[in-house]
């Protein structure tokens, strides 16, 4: 039976929730100024590039940057969570390699249907791995999914025997997909618009959300609410591995031609899009729409850059650059949001809270701890006495 008594805020609880709110307006205005960005990219680059602003080139970049916004969905979910995958390269890689090999012997509609469950399946068991020797092992997880880089990588040397699958031998389906367009949209960029669609859901709509937002944003406050976050670290690193499955099934559709070095390079190419999306490598912070958008941003740089006729190497020194830049900007910024408060203000805060009743003024208070979603913290009630 509750006492009725109003939840007693802390000091604690307040400044909490002011990083809070700083925090979600911070990645509301990075990711409006990231679309603004590659608005006014290209529309500079269509004035200065004859050949950049048709549509066929407008929808190349579309079309390419989608297998790496997939893969960012599910890599923004472990980084979120305060963790990091830099196996995703490699399962892209294992993942197009199998479904190269068993869809090329199915024919007729099941086709499709198969390939896509076969490479959310192939990633997810991927993933679970890197899962377990994080939670189980207690591995640190940048350690751990280098290590699993190249367990998987030496698994796809094994599964191709340095044999390679060749567009002739795949499906029409498959091999036509990168062209294909449904209601005059690329087939592609409508299988990347689903995946950021239920990415968004799951982060702002479901409890698996929040907890990651909690688990990245204050490790100890979450468990202290209870969120269990062994849990939750199998299913991030299990959604981020059927991610990277998935863009395997894109990688075949977009290249055809799968070897044993399928998807090498592509977890660097990942984590900076992530991570130019706003996506904190200190967690707690960031969306899936920030990764998309930094994919959208760096495929953009490289068409600009393939036009402009610049070396490859170049692109690489970009998105090394802009990675450190981003990591340089959010702990600036961290450092901020953490900052005592200012005298007068850190005098409200301080101020004892009036109580309502003697019950109330004499209750225990818990601290309250912040849930991690961007805006938001949790206080918790006071400790109930028991009615006579």
């Amino acid at each position: 039976m509750t006492s009725g008594r109003p939840l007693a805020v802390t000091p604690a609880a307040a400044r909490s929730a002011r990083a809070g709110g700083l925090a979600r307006s911070l990645v509301l205005r990075n990711e409006a100024a990231l679309l603004g960005l590659v608005l006014l990219g290209g529309v500079l680059a269509a004035i200065a590039l004859p050949g950049f602003g048709t549509a066929g080139n407008l929808n190349s970049i579309l079309n390419n940057s989608a297998a790496i916004a997939v893969v960012a969905v599910g890599e923004a979910f472990v980084i979120i969570s305060r963790q990091i995958d830099l196996s995703v390269g490699a399962i892209v890689g294992v993942s197009a390699y199998i479904i190269g090999l068993v869809v090329g012997h199915i024919s007729g509609p099941a086709g499709p249907l198969v390939g896509v469950l076969l490479a959310l399946a192939v990633g997810a068991v991927a993933g679970l791995g890197n899962a377990v020797l994080v939670e189980r092992f207690r591995m640190p997880a940048i350690i751990a999914t280098l290590a699993t880089l190249s367990i998987y990588g030496g698994i796809l040397f094994l599964i191709s025997n340095g044999s390679q699958i060749y567009l002739s031998q795949l499906p029409r389906w498959l091999a036509g997909l990168y062209g294909s367009a449904w209601a005059g949209i690329g087939a592609f960029i409508w299988i990347a618009v689903i995946c950021l669609i239920a990415g968004a859901l799951l982060m702002r709509m479901t409890r698996f959300g929040r907890d990651l937002y909690a688990m990245g944003s204050n490790p100890e406050a979450a468990r202290y609410l209870g969120i269990r976050s062994g849990v939750r670290t199998y299913e991030a690193f299990a959604a981020c591995g059927a991610a990277a499955g998935l863009g395997g099934f894109l990688y075949v559709g977009q290249y055809g031609n799968i070897d044993a070095t399928a998807g090498s390079g592509m977890e660097l190419t990942v984590i900076a899009a992530a991570v130019i999306g706003g996506v904190s490598l200190f967690g707690g912070s960031g969306t899936p729409f920030g990764a998309v958008l930094g994919a959208v941003l760096l495929t953009e740089l490289e068409n600009i850059l393939a036009l402009l006729k610049i070396s490859i190497f170049a692109q690489q020194t970009l998105q090394g650059a802009a990675i450190v830049l981003a990591v340089a900007v959010y702990a600036v910024v961290s450092r901020r949001l953490h900052r005592p408060a200012p005298r007068h203000f850190a005098a409200v805060l301080d101020a004892p809270v009036p109580a309502t009743s003697p019950e109330a003024a004499t209750a225990d208070e818990v601290p309250a701890a912040s849930a991690g979603i961007p805006g938001g913290a949790n206080t918790a009630a006071p400790k109930e006495r028991s009615e006579p």
